[in-house]
């Protein structure tokens, strides 16, 4: 990175919208990068299954969100599951996720009443 690109954006006076946008990829890239249509991420938008955000008139995508979006696109591609299934998938891997983390509560109190 050149000095000049350096001060050009240190000095910029909205900085920590600049460091908001880093955080977050546009639904439109999102979208060309993984071929996949936009009704698709409103879909999994309107299961709540990912989160969106407003910016200059588009919508974002956290990059938190990435990892789970990306898993979800290839389970429509690659599977053909549909949205409704994709959504079915999801809460059946939350409550064994959940699951999983009660059975190791459990076995933490079993091993301290040993």
């Amino acid at each position: 990175m050149s000095s000049d690109h350096f001060l050009k954006h240190w000095k910029r006076p909205n900085w920590n919208r600049n460091m908001e946008k880093k955080n977050h990829i546009s639904l439109r890239t999102f979208c060309e990068r993984h071929g996949v249509q936009e009704s698709f991420v409103y879909s999994m938008y309107e299961f709540e299954l990912v989160q969106m955000d407003q910016g200059q008139g588009e919508a974002l995508l956290s990059m938190e969100e990435l990892p789970l979006l990306e898993k979800m696109v290839r389970l429509h591609r690659e599977l053909d599951i549909n949205p409704e299934g994709i959504q079915a998938i999801h809460h059946l891997l939350q409550q064994v996720e959940d699951l999983q983390k009660e059975v190791m509560s459990l076995r933490r109190k079993l091993d301290r009443l040993e």
